[in-house]
């Protein structure tokens, strides 16, 4: 027959005390007297006591550790937000572990105190298949878009229709008027950067003509294309652990955008990967950025500065987001005031990509 493990309830037994004293002697926390603390001691060392990690971490929050459930570690915008929650992290004594291939019943039973979810789809998804009823606190990065999340979760958000405002609004300022989207999504997609985006351009084009200047990369536009996936609203399980190709699907749209032929004097991209894509893809067809066609993106990571033409962008400062994902999700770990919603304002950060049309 299988020995049972030794467990704190036998040794508060042995020793004649409550669990709690027991607790606090083999954490070292809180006052026990000496000659109780050494009596535990000994006994758990004479009954070879192994604590359960995964049992304190749901029950005590003593982990000290943070996951990261991010699927698509080729977004440099994630990246950068892991790094701004590793020294949030670091600096209140806790570590951040990152997984994205984890399935979703096995958080459960993670030795982490918390969850930080990368956008408010996965967190949707999350919470609805099972995560509302962990024990786990969840803090999600969000980024202003229409989601149905059926429990409360803590939202760091970067506010992106704001963001495609500022972005519309400089490119007017440049003379620009007529100006196309760069998005990786179907049409169907309630993305608030492409509801902001199709706000203005119908004003100029009408309720239809809208359509031609959307560079949507889905499967209705790009059959043959292995890198084009279908949207979903429900996020289907064959989807969940596959990495956004932006770059590849950037160099796709700007072919598209020379095929219809459009008269539009700029693009601005979903995020500065999209971007960079396709200034590589204009470049790759001998059309000059920006001379010929000026190009924006939407993020502000690291990359855009190693482009050349640098990348006129709007910087929503990820690494900033993940630290405040990371010092949420502490404060309420360690049932500090609870911030429910965080607003991050973005900023223009302009490059050599956009052309003054008034000059």
């Amino acid at each position: 027959m299988e020995k049972k493990p030794v467990t704190r309830k036998n040794i508060a037994e042995l020793c004649g005390v409550s669990i709690s004293v027991v607790s606090r002697a083999l954490n070292n926390s809180g006052y026990v007297e000496e000659s109780k603390r050494r009596k535990i001691i000994e006994t758990a060392e004479k009954l070879n006591y192994i604590p359960q990690p995964v049992a304190m971490s749901l029950q005590e929050r003593r982990t000290k550790q943070l996951l990261y459930y991010c699927k698509d570690l080729s977004n440099e915008y994630y990246v950068d937000m892991y790094r701004g929650m590793c020294e949030a992290a670091n600096k209140r004594g806790y570590l951040v572990t990152i997984s994205g291939m984890m399935e979703f019943d096995r958080i459960k039973d993670t030795m982490v105190d918390g969850i930080i979810m990368p956008n408010e789809d996965l967190t949707s998804y999350y919470m609805k298949h099972g995560g509302k009823n962990y024990y786990l606190p969840v803090v999600s990065a969000s980024y202003c878009n229409a989601v149905d999340i059926p429990k409360s979760v803590p939202l760091v958000e970067a506010d992106m229709y704001q963001a495609m405002d500022f972005a519309l609004s400089y490119l007017n300022s440049m003379g620009h008027k007529v100006i196309a989207y760069g998005f990786p999504y179907d049409r169907n997609n309630r993305n608030s950067r492409f509801l902001a985006w199709k706000n203005y351009i119908k004003e100029i084009t009408g309720n239809t003509g809208w359509k031609k200047y959307l560079l949507a990369m889905n499967q209705n536009e790009m059959k043959d294309d292995p890198r084009i996936l279908p949207f979903s609203e429900d996020l289907p399980e064959q989807s969940i652990h596959i990495e956004e190709d932006f770059f590849g699907k950037g160099k796709l749209a700007a072919q598209v955008f020379m095929e219809r032929k459009l008269n539009a004097t700029a693009i601005i991209c979903f995020n500065d990967e999209f971007a960079i894509g396709m200034i590589k893809g204009f470049q790759e067809m001998g059309v000059n950025v920006p001379e010929q066609i000026s190009v924006m993106g939407i993020d502000g990571t690291g990359t855009r500065k190693y482009l050349s033409p640098s990348l006129t962008t709007v910087n929503m400062f990820p690494k900033k987001q993940g630290r405040e994902c990371a010092n949420v999700l502490i404060d309420i770990i360690e049932k500090k005031n609870k911030r429910y919603i965080v607003h991050l304002k973005p900023k223009l950060q302009i490059g050599e990509s956009v052309k003054n049309l008034h000059t």
